[in-house]
């Protein structure tokens, strides 16, 4: 009796202390739904910002640009950042979009424009997707500026009465003044002889290029055959007693390791005018196909192998294929192919000499800079590939990361 007394007064005594353990439970449980309401939104304001859209493409239209963009994780919608690289306007659009794609309208014709994507969610917003540039298709009425950049091909030798600075046999039979609709007179940069290296730097061509020209602006381009001493190697070709063709192997070495060097000259060109129509300009193979070439100056006949006229055209097809290559891989508009086929069956050693639209050796002295260049047949055909390829340009946009 007085044992079981005992025990209840135990079971009395400990009571208290249980219910003061389950009121501690109890706030912690509180504070820890608590802390999961409310804790979450500043962490995720820290730490867990929506990631970064994984791509973004585009599809260039009149007056609109349709994008889409791979989703970044955690992200409820995304903004889209617009700028027109003609005027130099930014604007972030305010809608607020919740899907992947998005067709921006009511845009200027013929414009180059850059977006990005920026995913947002109730907290904030994440990194922005890497950047798209698009021009949109058709044409304005007419470029505000022309600047044409580059060696002898665009300066316009081979077309005599020469003007501009001594040396650089600038010609307004060139193709920068013989350019279709809407392309004003050129402001023309181009010297015979110049290289890559007299085009970029502080010095060079391109510096006299206003940083982003306001305005639509054309800006076209022939350079790289001096670098490659082209026209060395054609009078080695013609005047040597031995077969240049031994050069062959290294002159092809030499212009396969030549795209790395046009890529940043490219680059840098679109550096300084990004809201411009650049079009770099290829060459036309010079020679006639030998199986069928007739050479009717008598030194070009006697000097010059087949052999040594198909190799000819064979590096300037290499030379050709590299500039389009790097152009591509710029985002800038070669015209290339275009320029060779307009040539076809009128280089030099055309069998007609009538249908020749590349001088053979055209004289003696100052004259000999005409040789082996576009007569005013050729320039004209040089213009109509070029204006050929600015209109397949405003048909169907251009789109370049």
């Amino acid at each position: 009796m007085q044992e079981s007394s005992s025990v209840e007064r135990r079971k009395l005594a400990v009571h208290p202390l249980s219910r003061w353990f389950w009121a501690v439970l109890l706030v912690c449980v509180i504070a820890l739904v608590l802390g999961m309401l409310y804790l979450p939104a500043h962490a995720r304001a820290a730490v867990a910002t929506p990631g970064k859209p994984s791509s973004i493409s585009a599809t260039p239209g009149n007056q609109q640009v349709a994008l889409s963009w791979g989703a970044a994780s955690g992200a409820t919608g995304y903004l889209i950042n617009e700028t027109d690289l003609v005027t130099g306007t930014t604007t972030q659009l305010s809608t607020t979009v919740t899907t992947t794609s998005f067709t921006v309208t009511g845009l200027l014709v013929g414009h180059w424009y850059r977006f990005s994507v920026v995913p947002v969610d109730d907290t904030g917003q994440g990194p922005s997707s890497d950047p798209i540039e698009v021009r949109t298709t058709g044409f304005s009425g007419s470029y505000q500026h022309y600047y044409a950049l580059g060696d002898s091909y665009s300066a316009g030798e081979g077309a005599p009465p020469y003007t501009g600075p001594t040396g650089c046999y600038q010609s307004t039979n060139g193709y920068p003044y013989l350019l279709g609709s809407g392309v004003p007179a050129p402001v023309l940069l181009a010297c015979s002889g110049a290289r890559t290296t007299d085009i970029d730097g502080t010095s060079g061509q391109l510096s006299k290029v206003p940083k982003n020209p306001q305005g639509n602006t054309l800006i076209t381009i022939t350079i790289g055959g001096n670098d490659m001493g082209f026209s060395d190697e054609v009078e080695k070709c013609i005047l040597s007693f031995s077969s240049c063709t031994h050069d062959d192997s290294t002159l092809t070495q030499q212009i396969e390791a030549f795209q790395p060097r046009l890529l940043q000259l490219y680059q840098e060109i679109r550096a300084v005018a990004p809201g411009a129509d650049i079009i770099i300009v290829g060459y036309p193979l010079l020679f006639a196909d030998p199986s069928i070439a007739d050479c009717h100056n008598p030194i070009v006949y006697w000097g010059l192998s087949g052999a040594e006229m198909q190799m000819i055209r064979n590096l300037a097809t290499l030379l050709d294929n590299t500039i389009a290559a790097a152009a591509s891989q710029a985002g800038v508009f070669s015209v290339t192919q275009q320029v060779e086929q307009a040539f076809a069956g009128h280089e030099a050693c055309t069998a007609n000499e009538s249908q020749e639209w590349i001088n053979e050796i055209a004289g003696t002295n100052d004259a000999l800079h005409d040789s082996f260049h576009p007569n005013s047949a050729g320039y004209h055909a040089y213009a109509t590939a070029i204006d050929s390829a600015r209109n397949l340009l405003y048909q169907k946009g251009m789109v370049r990361s």
